[in-house]
């Protein structure tokens, strides 16, 4: 069997004799007479095809589809005996009467499979979708048995058809007759409350039949749905509401729904009998089922709510009824009561006479209101309710005290109060007279509280604890006092009065602090005062203790002045501008503390404080100049300072940076002085006339800056500052030969010829690390050092006369130092005694060494990194500088020989670093 076109889209199923089979086709039930009126080369010319197609296989050309109008009044029809002739109308089809069906071979196809027949034509034969009447014609036919191995085989027309093939296969046996409808209805009906009730539809495999819609009709009920479906489950649910106690009936009716057996249809005419082939139809029913269950009366559910729960005598309350699980058409009318009035809650009961009766219409579910009821006596009440019953409802009585309904009528007392002294000196005794109204016959008790001592009108409250209390027993209406109370310290002091609630009164509070409950008592204040230091330094800060006596717990504002500063105590004095205002307030008696001040200035300077006067006190002022009082500010400065350079040259100008700290703002002079030159630093001294003097203003703490001085020559100059002032300042000087104050006038390095011999200035040396020989291996030298300092006059370093002999600059640093500059010099060459101990030292290169032997018998390693020559006016002056990183400077005369000079015009300085 050839495979169909992959692009079929619907093949559809009722296999009709075309052709004679072909070679190796089955030889199953044939017609007496091959020759089909109806078939040209294997297609149908009676035009009763319905939907479908033909496709030939293996079994030759065959429509694949249904029949339409062969049988007079019947739509959809498929063939039940393969190979047999094309149906015609003119055959005159007749239904077969209900009983077995045998197929073209003799064999009786059985009642499950008819079931089945029935249900597929029913359910999918009914379509125009080709797929799937192709897929039914094919199941047919697998039903009847009467098909060739693969005849009726959906694989051969392809997946779509395979897939609904199987879709009618599973449904057929799952869902075919004979059917059952089953309705049920809960248990436990009330009229008035919905309900449910479940329909399925049961196929003769008791599956629930999906998408089955039903029909349906009750009586006794309401809110019942006509039609329903079955859902994916095979289960309808629908609900409804009891109209009226007793039966409630449902009865529900299915839509059509396929039939138990299929209906067979048989050509009549006497050719056709023999070969044509039979047809079924689909066929359907409809199934009806009812059920009945009992509904009780209606349960009437009541609340009720007595507006408003708390009134005074003579104001009136009602009582909202509202009645649910009532019919619209219930129509009753309740009878309420008051029962009262009772002293206590727990006393209510509703038995004998009630205080007031009325009735309510009420008509269906809904709030119903009572007519006002106005209790004229205090004390507690209840509400109760008869709510009638009839054929649908159930009555009932409300519950008596239930706390929605009860309610309460009190009284309102008033309370009126004045105290008996609104002003008062310490000592005396007071009471208050208390004015009661509206208690309604009620005897009641007044607490009464007295809060204080306050120390200001607005510092009143009656929020803690009570400074007095005491009772007041009320039995009717009428004018009251207190008990005397003796107040001692001064304050403000204020009644409150208080009537407690109870079931028939409602509490009363006074308010607090009202003028006429209201007792100032007065004071007699003291202030006593006393300084925090009596002395201190300029830009410290001070305050001022302040101890009120004699003010209770007023309160009152205080005054602050600080005055100064002054030269010396007798000057004091409390007039004209304060250097310092400030206040507080003192709330009572105690010790207060003044804000913080800053003393700017060196001086005296007193306190004084003004206690002002208030409503219950005088006013008290301190006296002036008081020895509690009163602190002196004394400066004791100090100076540091810092010259502009450590090294310049001669003709430079330098100048002397000074900080001053402990003056505050204090004005103050200082004399700045610079001495020099000197040799050495170990010979400056600040003695004798100074090379510069000036004087400076300061301002108080602060830098400033000298004059600048003119370096005359070389040598060492320092400075030094004196700072004076006026009283309470104390001088000071700075010390002589700092070396922050030093800078050195760098003098000349004359070393060629050894014929310009300049002063020898022997130096001191620097103990063990003094340097005694320098050594250059690529070289060859090796030299003595001498310690030496500046020759003055010539203006230049005091190297020795012996020009073998090196110097080393004492005033630098030493070999072995972390950092500055090891100073060497040395000669050249001389006239008379010719190559010096620096003659090669010019013909050295970066990264020669250099030995540096000292005193204490270590040897110090360097390493040239640099070799320059320069003017000798140009000589760096950082040669000489004791800061920056450990460093050997050497230095010789070089360059051209200036014969009018007698001295050669440069130096040759190498610079090296020491070995790690």
């Amino acid at each position: 069997m050839r495979r169909l076109r992959p692009l079929l889209v619907a093949i559809f199923a009722v296999l009709a004799l075309a052709v004679p089979a072909v070679a190796g086709a089955a030889t199953r039930a044939e017609p007496p007479n091959q020759n089909d009126p109806c078939s040209d080369l294997g297609r149908n010319t009676c035009g009763t095809n319905g939907v479908g197609t033909y496709e030939t296989y293996r079994y030759g050309l065959r429509w694949f589809g249904d029949f339409r109008g062969a049988i007079p009044g019947e739509g959809n029809a498929f063939c039940i005996d393969l190979r047999f002739w094309y149906p015609s109308a003119s055959y005159r089809f007749r239904e077969v009467a209900a009983g077995p069906l045998v197929n073209r071979d003799g064999e009786t196809v059985p009642l499950a499979k008819r079931q089945k027949l029935a249900y597929a034509v029913w359910a999918y034969g009914r379509s125009g979708n080709r797929t799937q009447q192709a897929a039914t014609m094919l199941y047919v036919h697998s039903l009847m048995g009467d098909g060739a191995p693969g005849e009726v085989d959906p694989s051969a027309l392809g997946p779509a058809v395979v897939r609904a093939f199987k879709r009618i296969s599973r449904d057929a046996d799952r869902y075919r007759g004979p059917y059952r409808l089953e309705l049920k209805v809960g248990s436990g009906l009330v009229v008035g409350r919905q309900a449910t009730a479940t329909v399925r539809v049961l196929a003769a495999s008791g599956a629930a039949v999906p998408g089955v819609a039903v029909e349906l009709a009750g009586a006794g009920a309401s809110g019942l749905k006509r039609t329903v479906e079955t859902g994916a489950q095979g289960l309808a649910r629908v609900t409804f509401t009891p109209t009226s106690a007793g039966a409630v009936e449902l009865t529900a009716t299915t839509s059509d729904v396929a039939s138990t057996l299929p209906r067979i249809f048989a050509p009549t005419t006497a050719a056709a009998a023999r070969n044509g082939q039979r047809l079924v139809v689909p066929a359907s029913q409809r199934l009806t089922a009812s059920a009945s269950a009992p509904a009780a009366p209606a349960t009437l559910t009541v609340t009720t709510a007595a507006t408003p729960q708390s009134v005074l005598v003579g104001e009136p309350v009602t009582d909202a009824i509202t009645l649910a699980g009532a019919l619209p058409s219930y129509r009753a009318t309740i009878a309420a009561r008051v029962y009262g009035p009772f002293r206590t809650r727990e006393q209510i009961a509703c038995t004998g006479t009630p205080v007031w009766t009325g009735t309510v219409a009420a008509s269906g579910p809904g709030t119903f209101s009572t007519e006002p009821f106005t209790p004229t006596a205090p004390g507690w009440y209840v509400y109760q309710e008869d709510v009638p019953g009839d054929a649908s409802h159930t009555g009932l009585t409300t519950p008596c005290d239930d706390p929605a309904e009860r309610f309460q009528a009190q009284v309102q007392p008033t309370v009126v109060t004045i105290v008996s002294q609104q002003l008062a000196a310490p000592g005396t005794a007071i009471f208050d007279r208390v004015q009661v109204s509206g208690t309604g016959g009620e005897r009641v008790t007044v607490a009464a509280a007295l809060y204080g001592p306050f120390p200001s009108v607005d510092a009143l409250r009656c929020d803690g604890p009570p400074f007095w209390t005491g009772t007041i027993d009320v039995p009717r209406d009428g004018e009251y006092r207190t008990a005397s109370v003796t107040l001692t310290t001064p304050g403000y002091y204020t009644y409150q009065e208080r009537i407690a609630a109870s079931d028939v009164v409602r509490e009363v509070v006074t308010p607090c602090g009202e003028a006429a409950e209201t007792t100032l008592v007065s004071g007699s204040p003291q202030v006593r005062t006393q300084v925090s230091a009596q002395e201190t330094t300029p830009g410290s800060t001070i305050t001022d203790d302040v101890i009120v006596t004699g003010l209770g717990a007023l309160a009152a504002t205080v005054g602050v002045e600080l005055w100064g500063p002054f030269d010396s105590l007798d000057a004091i004095s409390c007039t004209g501008t304060p250097y310092w205002t400030g206040s507080f307030v003192a709330t009572g008696d105690g010790t207060y503390t003044t804000e913080p001040v800053t003393l700017e200035l060196a001086g005296y300077y007193t306190y004084r404080e003004a206690l002002l006067p208030g409503p219950g006190n005088p006013g008290v002022t301190t006296a002036c100049g008081e020895a509690s009082e009163t602190t002196v500010a004394r400066a004791t400065p100090a100076v540091t300072t810092l010259t502009s350079a450590e090294v310049a040259r001669p003709g430079a100008v330098i100048s002397d940076r000074i900080a001053v700290t402990g003056l505050g703002r204090t004005p103050a002079r200082v004399v700045v002085e610079l001495f020099g030159p000197f040799p050495t630093r170990a010979a400056m001294r600040c003695t004798g006339a100074p090379l510069a003097r000036e004087e400076l203003e300061v301002a108080g703490d602060g830098t400033y800056r000298s004059p600048t001085v003119e370096l005359p020559r070389a040598g060492f100059y320092t400075w030094r500052e004196i700072l004076t002032s006026g009283p309470n300042v104390t001088p000071t000087t700075t010390e002589c030969g700092l070396s922050e104050e030093t800078t050195l006038g760098a003098p000349l390095i004359l070393t060629g010829r050894g014929d310009r011999v300049t002063e020898v200035v022997a130096g001191q040396g620097a103990g063990s690390a003094t340097p005694t020989r320098v050594r250059i291996p690529t070289l060859d030298v090796d030299a003595p050092v001498s310690a030496v300092g500046i020759d003055l006059a010539a203006g230049a370093l005091a190297v020795p006369t012996n020009v073998r002999r090196t110097a080393w600059w004492q005033d630098g640093a030493a070999p072995g130092d972390e950092e500055g500059a090891v100073l060497i010099a040395g000669h050249v060459d001389s006239a008379a005694a010719g190559e010096g101990a620096f003659f090669s030292l010019k013909g050295i290169r970066r990264g020669a060494r250099i030995e540096v032997a000292t005193r204490g018998g270590d040897v110090v390693r360097y390493r040239v990194t640099s070799v320059k020559r320069v003017r000798k006016a140009a000589l760096p002056t950082s040669v000489y500088s004791r800061q920056g990183d450990a460093r050997l400077v050497l230095v010789t005369c070089g360059g051209p020989f200036d014969r009018a000079a007698g001295s050669y015009r440069d130096n040759v300085v190498v610079t090296a670093v020491p070995l790690g």
